[in-house]
This record gives structure tokens, C-alpha cells and sequence, in this order.
């Protein structure tokens, strides 16, 4: 089966203040902050991207990192995402 790509969810707006990112959803109200790899997901989840490919991004970025760690960290944030209704999968 092949990995759907996510993407932001329309009108959703990312303010930057200092090195906190923060996105508001006007639609339903959701305020929610990203720390700084959660801020590099998000750019990224500007174009259709799978989490399978942000993974391999940030397993390259970050050689050192354990990749199961990544896998946890960026499946986790897309529960996250998703279930503030702030990322869209898409049907490939």
C-alpha cells in the first residue's frame, strides 16, 4: 500500500515569533505551537509530501538522531496535526 501524502490544511496561519511558531486555525479556533522540527515539518507540508519521505528528510538532516526516534517523533506530531484538523491527507 502505498503512503498517502499530507498536506497544511487551507487557511491555516503560521505566525513566527522569535524562535516559537505558533498556528491558528480560523475555522475552528485551534492555537497550537510547534517546536523547531515540528516548524520544519510544517514547511514542508506545504507541498503533498508522505510522512515516509519527512522521515528520510530528517533521518538525512540529523544523522546522529536515532531513526526509530524520528519515526515516533514525526508520527506522533502528525496525530497531532490531524487531530487538530490542521493537515489534510490527500488520495495520492
Amino acid at each position: 500500500m502505498t503512503p498517502l501524502p499530507y498536506q497544511r490544511k487551507l487557511n491555516v496561519h503560521m505566525q513566527q515569533m522569535d524562535d516559537q511558531v505558533f498556528l491558528a486555525d480560523p475555522d475552528t479556533d485551534v492555537l497550537f505551537h510547534l517546536d523547531p522540527i515540528g516548524s520544519a515539518v510544517w514547511r514542508l507540508l506545504e507541498q503533498p509530501i508522505t510522512m515516509d519521505d519527512i522521515i528520510a528528510l530528517l533521518t538525512d538532516a540529523f544523522p546522529d538522531a536515532e531513526k526509530g526516534r524520528i519515526e515516533q517523533d514525526v508520527s506522533a506530531l502528525f496525530d497531532q496535526l490531524s487531530g487538530n484538523g490542521l493537515i489534510n491527507g490527500n488520495e495520492g
